[in-house]
C-alpha cells in the first residue's frame, strides 16, 4: 500500500516521451513462495528495496468459529497469526517481529532510508513495528492511533505518518499529532515536505488534501474529481463519479488519461510506468491480467494461472503489487491462492 500506490514518473509518459524499454507484454511467472507456514496461510502485502530485498507480509493458521446469536445471524469470529518474510534473491528469510500471535496485517511499507514499517490489528487495537536495518522494535502509537484497528503508514524521509483512525507523524522517536476538519484514510508522499491524502468529511464527502510542509488543506483539483487514487514525485492521480477518464496532475497542470480495463487499484514500476490489475476473483472478468500504461494505451499481460485471489481486505485472501528498485521496471506481486496458500509473482527476467 504505498510505494505501491505512487505514480512515480508516469507523468513523463503522458507528456509524450518514449515509453521505457520494459516490454508491457513481458510474461509474469510464479516465484518460490514462503514455505513452512501453518495451514490456511497467504500473503497480503509487499514492499521492495531491491531484487534481493523484497518484503512480504501475510497470515498463517487462519481459523473461524460461529457464535450463535439468539434470534439473529450467528456471529463469525476469525483469527490468524501474522507473518513477515524477506526475499534475498534466492530464498525467503523469516523476519517476524515480536508480537505477531493473533494479529492481522494492515500495512507494510519501506522508506528510502531503508526502514520497513509494519502495522496491524491486535487485541482490538493498533500494532506498529519498525525494522531499522538490523532488527525490529515495537513503536507505541499515540492516542488515538492506539485504538485504530486499520492503521496505515507512510514512511517519508526519516519519519513516518500514521493515518486512518488518527493523524500523526513519528520522527526521532517522538510523535506529533495533527487535527483536521476531515478524516484522513491514506497518505501518499510526493516529497519530504509535500504529501497528498485521501479523506472523507461528513456527510461522507470525499476529500483530497495536501500537506505543504506546515499544514493540511483541501487541494485545488479539477471539478468533479473527488477521489485520490495515488500520488508521487510527479503528481497526483484522481478519479470522480461519472468520469470516463482519470486526471493526472503534475506541476500545477492536469492531464486526462484513459481508464484501464482492470477492476483493481494502481501501482507504479521503478521505471515510472503506471500499472493496474484485475481482481482475479471477479466473476465478470474473463481472466486475471496485469495492465501497464505506455503513455497512450493500457497494455495487458496475463497473471500466472495459479494466481486466483482477491483484492479485498477479507477474512482470507489479499493481493499487493509493487515495483522493484534497481531493475529497470520489474514488478513483484504477492497473493493468497483461491484454496489457501501463499503466492508470489514477478516479471523480473
Amino acid at each position: 500500500m504505498k510505494r505501491a500506490w505512487m505514480i512515480g514518473a508516469a507523468a513523463a509518459l503522458v507528456a509524450g516521451l518514449a515509453a521505457p524499454a520494459h516490454a508491457a507484454e513481458r510474461p509474469w511467472r510464479t516465484m518460490p513462495a514462503p514455505f513452512g507456514l501453518w495451514p490456511q496461510s497467504g500473503l497480503t502485502d509487499v514492499t521492495a528495496r531491491g531484487p534481493q530485498d523484497v518484503w512480504a507480509a501475510g497470515f498463517e493458521g487462519h481459523a473461524c468459529v460461529e457464535v450463535p446469536i439468539t434470534g439473529g445471524v450467528p456471529l463469525r469470529l476469525c483469527s490468524s497469526n501474522a507473518i513477515v518474510r524477506k526475499w534475498n534473491g534466492s530464498s525467503w528469510e523469516n523476519r517476524n517481529p515480536p508480537g505477531l500471535w493473533n494479529m492481522k496485517v494492515r500495512d507494510l511499507e519501506s522508506s528510502a532510508s531503508g526502514d520497513v514499517w509494519l502495522s496491524g490489528e491486535k487485541n482490538n487495537g493498533a500494532y506498529l513495528a519498525r525494522w531499522d536495518g538490523s532488527g525490529w522494535s515495537r513503536v507505541t502509537p499515540p492516542e488515538p492511533c492506539g485504538s485504530a484497528t486499520n492503521l496505515r503508514v507512510a514512511p517519508v524521509g526519516d519519519a513516518v505518518w500514521a493515518s486512518n483512525g488518527c493523524l500523526a507523524r513519528w520522527r526521532n522517536g517522538t510523535w506529533t499529532a495533527y487535527d483536521t476538519d476531515f478524516y484522513v484514510h491514506t497518505i501518499h508522499p510526493v516529497s519530504d515536505t509535500e504529501l497528498w491524502a485521501r479523506g472523507t468529511d461528513l456527510p461522507f464527502r470525499d476529500v483530497i488534501a495536501r500537506w505543504d510542509g506546515d499544514t493540511w488543506v483541501e487541494a485545488d483539483v479539477p471539478e468533479g474529481y473527488t477521489f485520490l487514487l495515488a500520488a508521487g514525485p510527479q503528481g497526483a492521480l484522481l478519479s470522480g463519479p461519472g468520469k470516463t477518464e482519470l486526471m493526472l496532475g503534475t506541476g500545477g497542470t492536469w492531464t486526462a488519461i484513459p481508464r484501464p480495463p482492470s477492476s483493481g487499484g494502481y501501482r507504479v514500476g521503478e521505471d515510472g510506468a503506471l500499472w493496474s490489475a484485475d481482481d482475479p476473483d471477479d466473476p465478470d472478468e474473463p481472466g486475471a491480467r496485469f495492465y501497464r500504461f505506455d503513455g497512450r494505451t493500457w497494455q495487458s499481460t496475463p497473471m500466472p494461472a495459479l494466481a486466483r485471489t482477491g483484492f479485498g481486505d477479507t477474512d482470507r485472501g489479499g493481493f499487493d503489487l509493487t515495483g522493484i528498485p534497481g531493475t529497470n521496471g520489474a514488478m513483484v506481486a504477492v497473493a493468497t491462492a483461491e484454496d489457501g496458500g501463499p503466492l508470489a509473482m514477478t516479471d523480473l527476467p
